[in-house]
């Protein structure tokens, strides 16, 4: 089971803060994303289930991060990251 929601808005010209894109994954098991930089900051909010998120730091070291429900993670730009869904209890996020 793999159901998607995603968009992302045509305008590049944003002078504030704006939203680009927004989505909603409820991931089938161990689904892998990844490993990939983004040109913009882009926050997960897990709504149910957990992952593992691997995000490279400043020195480029990287670093592991359980994620479950009611929490969330913060992608910034030109940051090296892959996020799995947990193979027993996959997450739904937005």
């Amino acid at each position: 089971m793999n159901n998607l929601l995603f968009s992302i808005f045509p305008n590049e010209n944003f002078i504030d803060l704006a939203l680009y894109q927004y989505g909603w994954e409820h991931c089938a098991p161990a689904h892998t994303f990844g490993p990939a930089t983004r040109n913009h900051y882009l926050f997960h909010y897990v709504i149910s289930g957990t992952g593992t998120l691997y995000a490279d730091n400043k020195k480029g070291e990287t670093v592991r991060y359980t994620i479950k429900s009611g929490e969330g993670f913060m992608i910034f730009p030109n940051q090296i990251c892959t996020y799995t869904a947990d193979k027993d209890l996959p997450w739904e996020y937005t």
